[in-house]
This record gives C-alpha cells, sequence and structure tokens, in this order.
C-alpha cells in the first residue's frame, strides 16, 4: 500500500504512482477494512492518494483521494 503524491488520473494510466511515494506497508487484505499506520512526519498535502500497488507486476490495481 502507498501514498502517493500523483494525483488521481480517473483512468487507467498507472504511471508514476511509484515515483513519489510512501509505503505504508504489504496489503493486508483483500476483502473488508483496512488500516494502515501514517508515519507522523508524512505531509499529507504531498501524498494526497492511497494506492493499492503491486511490486512484482510494478501496476496499480485501485486509487482513492484522501479526505
Amino acid at each position: 500500500m502507498y501514498l502517493s503524491a500523483k494525483e488521481t488520473a480517473g483512468n487507467d494510466d498507472w504511471h508514476g504512482y511509484d515515483q513519489d511515494f510512501v509505503d505504508l506497508g504489504t496489503l493486508k487484505g483483500n476483502v473488508g477494512n483496512q488500516n494502515y499506520l501514517i508515519p507522523a512526519d508524512v505531509d499529507l498535502d504531498r501524498y494526497s492518494t492511497a494506492v493499492v500497488w503491486c511490486r512484482r507486476f510494478e501496476v496499480g490495481f485501485a486509487a482513492a483521494v484522501l479526505s
């Protein structure tokens, strides 16, 4: 799970979500809610997009704007 500086594109362009990011750790599950600790020093004005990112295939599966 990443926090990314790239804003959601609203399409299938996953390029760039892995360029400027904060790694929140591995995905905790694929069903239900998960919670991830965001380090206190992370600037949420900069990293405003949550991304489910697959390192192996270098692609995102979902992105959402934090509110």
